[in-house]
């Protein structure tokens, strides 16, 4: 046995470099038959490190370096018993603030081994539980271990591959400690010689220690641990019903709720899926979403788990799985050993009380949630690294704040140096020395773990002590955390419930509440906006601003060009629309128009007709690999895993060796399946299942059918609650395209969030920046109490708002009501006396009115945005000959040269397959819209001027994509003001 007992791996978070995985193959290559994971005070890599293990033939040892208060010590999990105790004493140096080393290891000692080169922890846990002395170096044994008959074991330190991986632990360290190399302590790094050398050579260069070679030999060979991870651990629900008996009670009268008749079809299918989630041990899981869910009544249950007719009759999902065939195997399926998993939406503003039940409900003890590994990115790797080179904050923005495309470099192969070289924005950038070498460090450091945050939403609730599972932690809102994120916390048997935050859900609440203090009232049992011709045109016009899930640019250009706005299709739509699929994009919009086309082979026909023979969900995956390679179920959902997660090149050519071999077995045309493939392929990355699509195109037919009739309501609820896509400016641009009056913040007319009355919408007393809650509170509660403000004497009087939220309201002129027949400056004048105990009787001085640029300026400067004009009006330019507004950009002008000014609202770059960078972008004016393009040729030269958020003349052709108009641009020039 040759083991490697103590790794460092870059999961120590700012002291490792390697990878797991580097680790794992360095020591299989230098002869090692087991390896232990020894990273400090947490597990992070554990699952990854079990995996690892498994794929290169070594023997997994789970163990930490436990380090408190300058003493390190290495601690071994044997069996089951060993690794609870592990989780329990990590979580607990994590979570308590009492935490003692000793004391610990004395209260959870069963299953563990403890290897430390402190003396007095060795004396205090010799007779508790099995220790070693650690041996590091050629020194000899103290002679209080050797006095006791302390065994000893060759651990030396091993974090580094080769010697120059020293240069980059120093730099973590620096970082770590927020300093520059040249003050970074030394005893504060890993030794300079923790190289991992062969086992070999340390016996012979340890030999002199002969009891402990053989110790550590057997000690490694003798140790088993625990690694049956994967079974998956379901939450229990306590009710007086045996919970099979309760759910089939729910589900049926769910159902009745739901159906108007229980047909044979329903009752068949629900039959079913409770035979198929008692068998599995769903059952207590489906109750307690279910208990959860039942904590808000508006509730959007999406992802796999909306294809489940149990989970629509609970009213845990809300879209009928049996009229729009949803696949309940995609879900749930006897093959499939994966736990489900359940996405549930509430209105963002609400999700904080559901965790806070949650957790009252299961306690910390049994609930926590699931962790994101934050990893260095691009621009966060060259500014910390310059930080440590000693660089000025100015110097490192000047850098760093010019850099919107480092993010794609790893996608495409690039080095950090070689985006510098190569990107139109970074190539006049001065990179005077250290840059150079900070650049090339900083390359090192990406994906390299740098922290560990909450994940969005997903929660895990155990039947027993959770810390007993998973090592957990608190994070920086106060909530429990497991240490993996949600694929190692699935691998290790952990059953996630994503309890997320939609804006969308508080969207719909807001603007039904203000329809109803109209008088306005909705049935929503019989609202079907899915059916509604208004709604409808609305979306296949792709007038989508606003509403949820279809306003992108992207989004609503496919509505236009294919001028669908039924359910159905729009279900596609928002399945389809991702970057790899855009080739499919454009044969599925000619085919919807017209365009012949002919099954690739027959078997294809049924499963792809909905979509006009194009895989468009990732069941299609699933479904296809079945229909046409012979691949079992389970086989078939893994491969659909493997190209929708972006997995190894490897275990991709694998699963298309077996496709082909299963193509050939079904007889079908080696040509036929190429395509076929190649269609699997396009779903590499992000992608979406049907009945996730579903869930969500349910929202956005609310949303749009809001829109479409209650337009004043509908925008003044998405500004209410920070909109979606756009920035509030582009939403009140939109609303008065729309011929809505948004006026701006009033003291007698505005409420905290934006209002409508009628066709009018006032902006919310939240907009004001500066303004304090106190302050809004006092506003809204005075005049509620019974009568407007009369003066501003009168409004500060009753308010008592300190001085400096007065101010804060007189810029945003929202006392301008109060004291019609003076201007702003007189106003301010009013309210400084006031604070000043000034006769309030003297008579108000004349001064000289500010500008309406002036005015407007207070507007944008209080709030953000602009309410009285559009901001482009703002902007004092030379009138270019033949220069049009936006809304005159129409299908009279295709194949024509157009020059227009425009606001820059939104813009998204992108790759083409060469590699070179192109760029699509939104300019608006006061008219109307326009989505513009900027191939790589015009990108090049013209990105550098480009920013978000200002004003540019824009000319360039305008084109018809399919029915939809843009504009491909020729040249752009910023607006002077």
């Amino acid at each position: 046995m040759a083991p490697l007992l103590a790794t460092t791996t870059h999961y120590s978070i700012l002291r490792g470099v390697h990878t797991p995985e580097a680790l794992c193959v360095y020591a299989k290559k230098n002869g090692y038959s087991s390896i232990a994971l020894t990273d400090r005070n947490n597990l992070y890599a554990l699952p990854l490190f079990l995996d690892l293990c498994e794929k290169h033939g070594l023997k997994p040892i789970i163990g930490a370096e436990l380090y408190h208060d300058g003493v390190s010590a290495l601690v071994y999990a044997h069996g089951n018993r060993g690794y609870s105790n592990l989780c329990r004493i990590i979580t607990h140096k994590h979570c308590s603030k009492s935490f003692d080393l000793a004391g610990e290891l004395k209260a959870h000692f069963s299953g563990l081994t403890m290897a430390t080169r402190d003396t007095s922890l060795l004396m205090e846990l010799h007779r508790k539980l099995p220790v070693y002395y650690r041996i590091t170096s050629l020194k000899r044994l103290p002679e209080a271990v050797r006095g006791c008959g302390i065994p000893a074991l060759i651990v030396p330190w091993a974090a580094f591959i080769t010697p120059e991986d020293y240069a980059l632990h120093r730099l973590l360290r620096a970082i770590d400690n927020n300093t520059s190399l040249s003050r970074l302590p030394e005893e504060d790094c890993i030794p300079e010689n923790a190289v991992i050398v062969p086992w070999e050579e340390l016996r012979a260069r340890f030999a002199v220690f002969e009891d402990a070679v053989a110790a550590t030999e057997h000690f490694a060979g003798s140790l088993i641990s625990k690694t049956d991870f994967g079974a998956p651990i379901m939450p229990e629900f306590n009710s007086d019903e045996p919970p099979p008996e309760l759910l089939r009670r729910k589900a049926y009268e769910g159902a009745h709720y739901r159906y108007p008749e229980l047909t044979r079809k329903i009752t068949d299918r629900l039959e079913y899926e409770l035979g198929v989630i008692e068998k599995k041990r769903y059952v207590s899981y489906f109750l307690v979403v279910d208990d959860i869910v039942k904590q808000s009544p508006r509730t959007c249950g999406r992802g796999s788990g909306a294809a489940s007719l149990v989970a629509y009759c609970l009213g845990i999902t809300n879209v009928d799985p049996i009229r729009y065939n949803l696949m309940f195997e995609r879900f749930i399926s006897p093959e499939r050993k994966d736990p489900p998993d359940i996405d549930v939406d509430f209105a963002w503003d609400e999700r904080d009380d559901v965790l806070d039940y949650v957790f009252e409900k299961y306690t910390g003890k049994h609930a926590a949630m699931v962790a994101t590994h934050q990893t260095f990115g691009p621009r966060m790797a060259l500014r910390e690294t310059a930080r440590v080179y000693g660089m000025t904050e100015s110097e490192i923005s000047t850098v760093t704040g010019k850099i919107p495309f480092l993010a794609m470099a790893a996608p495409m192969g690039y080095e950090i140096e070689e985006v510098f070289r190569l990107h139109p924005k970074l190539r006049d950038i001065p990179l005077d020395p250290p840059w150079p070498e900070i650049i090339r460090i900083a390359q090192r450091l990406l994906k390299m773990p740098r922290g560990i945050g909450t994940h969005c939403g997903g929660v895990i609730i155990t039947p027993m002590e959770i810390a007993s599972v998973a090592p957990v932690q608190i994070s920086a809102k106060g909530y429990p955390i497991i240490q993996w994120e949600k694929d190692g916390a699935e691998r290790m048997g952990l059953v996630k419930i994503d309890l997320l935050g939609n804006r969308s859900l508080a969207v719909i609440r807001d603007t039904l509440a203000n329809l109803k203090q109209e008088k306005i009232s909705i049935n929503e049992q019989a609202w079907e906006p899915a059916h509604d011709p208004s709604t409808q045109r609305l979306l296949a016009r792709g007038k989508s601003i606003g509403v949820f899930y279809v306003e992108s640019p992207s989004m609503r250009l496919l509505q236009e060009k294919t001028g669908r706005g039924d359910f159905e299709h729009l279900v596609i739509h928002s399945s389809i629309i991702r970057p790899a699929a855009n080739k499919w994009i454009n044969e599925y919009i000619d085919r919807l128009k017209g365009k012949p086309w002919k099954q690739i082979i027959p078997p294809l026909s049924e499963l792809l007709k909905d979509s006009y023979g194009i895989l468009v969900y990732e069941e299609d995956v699933t479904r296809v690999a079945m229909a046409v390679a012979g691949f079992s179920y389970e086989h078939a959902d893994k491969l659909r895993k493997l190209v929708t997660r972006q997995k190894s090149e490897e275990a991709v050519a694998r699963y298309q060796r077996a496709f082909f071999e299963g193509v050939k077995q079904k007889r079908i045309l080696l040509d036929h399946g190429k395509q076929i493939w190649e269609m699997i392929l396009h779903f590499g990355g992000y992608s979406f299942c049907k009945p996730h699509s579903a869930s969500y195109c349910r929202i956005s037919y609310q949303s749009a059918w809001l829109k479409a009739h209650y337009p004043a309501p509908f925008m003044a609820a998405v500004m209410s609650n920070y909109g979606g896509f756009y920035t509030t400016q582009a939403y009140i641009s939109e609303s008065q395209r729309l011929g809505i009056h948004v006026y701006p913040p009033d003291v007698n007319a505005s409420e905290d969030r934006f209002i409508a009355r009628g066709n009018s919408i006032s902006v919310g007393l939240c907009q004001i920046k500066g303004l304090s809650s106190t302050a809004k509170e006092r506003i809204l509660n005075r005049r509620h109490e019974g009568r407007l403000f009369r003066n501003v004497n009168d409004f500060l009087e009753r308010c008592s708002i300190d001085e400096s939220d007065a101010e804060h309201l007189v810029k945003a002129g929202a006392l301008d009501s109060l004291s019609p027949k003076h201007n702003r400056p007189q106003i301010f004048w009013q309210m400084r006396c006031f604070y000043r105990s000034f006769n309030e009787e003297k008579s108000v001085p004349r001064f000289r009115s500010f500008s309406r640029l002036q005015l407007l300026r207070f507007e944008y400067g209080a709030s953000g945005f602009l309410t009285a004009c559009h901001p482009i009006q703002l902007v004092s330019h030379r009138r270019i000959p033949n220069t049009i507004k936006i809304s005159m950009i129409n299908k009279s002008k295709v194949n024509r040269f157009v020059v227009f000014s425009g606001w820059c609202v939104t813009s998204k770059t992108v790759a083409t397959k060469s590699g070179e960078s192109m760029q699509f972008v939104t300019f608006e004016d006061e008219t109307g819209i326009c989505e513009t393009v900027l191939f790589p040729d015009a990108y090049t030269i013209f990105v550098r001027y480009l920013t978000w958020q200002e004003a540019f003349w824009v000319r360039g052709k305008v084109v018809d994509d399919h029915g939809a108009i843009i504009v491909e641009v020729r040249s752009i020039a910023p607006l002077k003001e």
